[in-house]
């Protein structure tokens, strides 16, 4: 990571995360198309057990896509403030979206995962009703991924089913113990 590590303190139900460094991130996709295609990126550990996971699925028939992995403050900063405005309140964006500062994706160890069977259930609730969210349920943690934010967390943080963290290693598991924690 680029900073220090943060104090623990929540912020609507949310952990501080140091920024990481991109330089050092894989990509590990490219989502969308024309002017609004991105190139996703993970740190380089997170990266490679992820796509081991991906083409382990895709040898099953299930083709997971990454959505959005490392997303800097700034970036964060932006989609919060669109959340905050559409929600009208810093509380209620806080309910489907971390506050700078404050995102799993930071870290690079977080992804957002979608079943590119389905690009109409990218980020949506209804990626439960996907093959691919069937075959993460059953097979992520072989991999060392986990879901954040299960239904009925009690961190109050709406469900994000396509939301997914890297835990596999000692250093990743360092970045989210105090969410692990507190999410039990």
């Amino acid at each position: 990571p680029r900073s220090p590590r943060p104090k623990a303190a929540l912020l609507h139900g949310h952990f501080p995360y140091a920024e990481a460094d991109p330089g050092r991130m894989l990509i590990v996709g490219s989502y969308a198309q024309r002017e609004n295609q991105r190139f996703e990126r993970l740190s380089q550990e997170a990266a490679l057990f992820l796509m081991r996971m991906i083409y382990t699925a895709r040898e099953e028939g299930v083709w997971i896509i990454p959505v959005s992995g490392y997303r800097s403050i700034r970036d964060q900063e932006a989609i919060f403030t669109a959340q905050v405005k559409k929600l009208g309140s810093i509380a209620a964006a806080a309910k489907v979206s971390a506050p700078p500062g404050h995102s799993e994706h930071h870290t690079g160890y977080a992804v957002d995962l979608a079943d590119g069977g389905y690009p109409n259930r990218d980020v949506t609730q209804e990626f439960v009703d996907t093959e691919a969210f069937e075959w993460l349920q059953k097979n992520a943690r072989t991999f060392g991924f986990e879901l954040s934010f299960p239904e009925n967390n009690p961190r109050g943080i709406s469900y994000e089913p396509w939301h997914w963290r890297y835990v596999g290693s000692p250093v990743a598991k360092g970045i989210f113990e105090t969410a692990r924690r507190r999410s039990n």
